[in-house]
């Protein structure tokens, strides 16, 4: 098992973007760990993609790291004179998570797991246990732990690593409501434990945070269910003029179509949406409604570096551009952030404690900065707010350069204008 301790704790990173003397060519000394050789540094990671019934993408998660790492192979020549290499990608299609990861662990010979986006996280106590610096897309509730408690301290989610679906946080859509004057919230989700207990959450949030009251709940609806209507339309008897809901991209189109079709006058906030060509699509249903996004969106001006970077290499690298690449590319920069800060004779155990004592990291700009000294428990949520106008996405309520709203676990009641963050 990896110690919980903090061997740097002095040190203060803000992302990796930029030449280091990590990456020059020269001596280094000779490391025995898996997946090393005097040439290269190997990783595998684990996507769910054959039968992921909600076609997330989750798949693209390898061209944002395979992207990064040619950004740093190319640029300094790998990290201490070896080179980054994505040796091995596995996919759980979904219910195979556990065995995937026992292979990665016991038939790859990889240093570090990266990137990790999958629906199901089964085998996440297989990678705590082996002490595997592992990086991943923050939507399960196995990167940490509930009640407060730490969280594997080898775990590392791209905003953090605490996450619990169902307590009653300070969280953008209670403030959204409460910022757009809205009343009467509708709350919708799939008959499947994640998405019950994201509106378990959300129920939560609001009867703690929000102004508008809870009129409408429904968790019984089926994957795919094209028809929306009885929701709909009990949704407009309650007089609801704001909708949540815990459901895949296409579920938030066909909602809103229903919306419109019934004429229910209310604002949507629409979760897992952020795809440019299904939005344009579907302008017409889904101009004036919301969205977020928990790192800093493409369209976030001026840009920070690491996002200049990321575009860069990405149409270099010929890797899809969307949510779950930018998330890969995340994932790879704080790897590369840990190796630099755990020294030339890195292990797994030096690179887990090295990030474990970070407390600005944040990818180049790419998300609010994250103390890590804390991140395992619970130190808040930040968000970057986008309207759909025209079917494009268009910033909202942050500042130029900040994009991100954030929330400390410790509020009492939503500020009128939270902290805005870079």
């Amino acid at each position: 098992m990896v110690r919980w301790v903090a061997v740097m704790a002095a040190i203060t990173l803000v992302g990796t973007v930029g030449v280091s003397a990590a990456g020059a060519q020269g001596k280094f000394p000779a490391v025995d760990q898996p997946g090393v050789s005097d040439t290269e540094i190997r990783v595998g990671g684990i996507v769910s993609d054959q039968g992921d019934p909600t076609n997330g993408f989750l798949e693209s998660s390898f061209d944002g790291t395979e992207a990064y790492f040619d950004y740093i192979n190319k640029t300094e020549g790998g990290v201490y004179g070896r080179k980054l290499v994505l040796d091995s990608k596995r996919d759980d299609m979904l219910a195979n998570n556990r065995a995937e990861v026992q292979g990665l662990l016991t038939q790859d010979d990889v240093f570090a797991a990266l990137p990790i986006a999958v629906q199901l996280f089964s085998g996440a106590q297989l990678l705590a246990d082996e002490g595997i610096p592992t990086f991943g897309w923050l939507i399960n509730e196995e990167w940490g732990s509930e009640n407060n408690t730490p969280g594997p301290p080898n775990l590392f989610g791209q905003t953090g690593s605490f996450i619990c679906f169902t307590c009653g946080r300070p969280r953008v859509e209670p403030w959204l409501a409460q910022k757009l004057k809205k009343k009467n919230v509708g709350i919708l989700a799939f008959a499947v434990p994640q998405s019950e207990g994201c509106a378990e959450g959300l129920e939560n949030s609001f009867k703690k945070f929000g102004t508008a009251k809870v009129k409408f709940v429904d968790k019984s609806l089926g994957f795919g269910q094209p028809d929306y209507s009885a929701q709909v339309a009990q949704m407009k008897e309650e007089g609801v003029d704001f909708v949540v809901s815990c459901i895949d991209g296409n579920g938030a189109v066909n909602l809103a179509r229903e919306i419109k079709k019934q004429g229910l006058d209310a604002v949507q906030m629409l979760p897992n949406l952020y795809n440019a060509d299904l939005v344009k699509e579907n302008a017409d249903v889904l101009d004036g409604n919301y969205l977020f996004t928990t790192a800093a969106p493409f369209e976030t001006k001026p840009k920070p570096p690491g996002l200049k970077a990321y575009d860069t290499w990405i149409k270099k690298s010929g890797g899809d551009k969307n949510e779950n690449s930018l998330v890969g590319w995340i994932n790879a920069d704080q790897f590369v952030a840990g190796l630099k800060a755990a020294g030339p004779d890195f292990t797994r155990e030096k690179v887990v404690d090295a990030i474990n004592a970070m407390k600005g990291y944040n990818a180049g700009g790419l998300v609010s900065a994250i103390d890590w000294t804390k991140a395992h428990e619970d130190q808040g949520d930040c968000y970057a707010v986008l309207q759909v106008q025209d079917g494009k996405f268009a910033p909202k309520f942050g500042e130029p350069g900040k994009p991100f709203l954030c929330f400390p676990p410790d509020l009492k009641k939503l500020p009128a204008k939270p902290q805005v963050s870079s």
